[in-house]
């Protein structure tokens, strides 16, 4: 599932990103498919953002099984909607995380990249 790929050079791109940025992987497919499967089965699914290795930041939606930017190799931070059923799953799953009163971001990469971190959920 995090490592479905639909165009090989879309991969080849997102690693010269990773590579000329110098990023570290801070996740796994093992944790992202654990986070993908579990909030599937939410009975309301929260909102999302991510934004990529090459820049694109997408905007907010809600919709878990078309619309992730796979493969995740290519997400640099997910923020989603704050709710304590996500914190209670980041944490259990063990992903590098921070929360606002309204946003978790979990990073997919080192260093940590706040960029438009804090703004409401919209």
């Amino acid at each position: 599932m995090a490592n479905a790929v639909s165009d090989e050079n879309y991969v080849k791109e997102a690693k010269r990103a990773i590579a000329k940025k110098q990023l570290v992987g801070a996740l796994n497919n093992t944790k992202w498919n654990e986070l993908i499967s579990e909030v599937r089965e939410f009975s309301e699914k929260p909102c999302y953002r991510t934004k990529v290795v090459t820049g694109y930041i997408s905007g907010w939606e809600n919709e878990w099984h078309y619309h992730l930017p796979f493969p995740l190799l290519c997400v640099e931070w997910i923020d989603i909607d704050y709710s304590e059923q996500v914190l209670t799953l980041v944490k259990k799953i063990g992903m590098e995380f921070e929360a606002t009163n309204s946003v978790i971001r979990i990073w997919g990469y080192f260093p940590k990249r706040y960029d438009r971190f804090g703004e409401e959920f919209n």
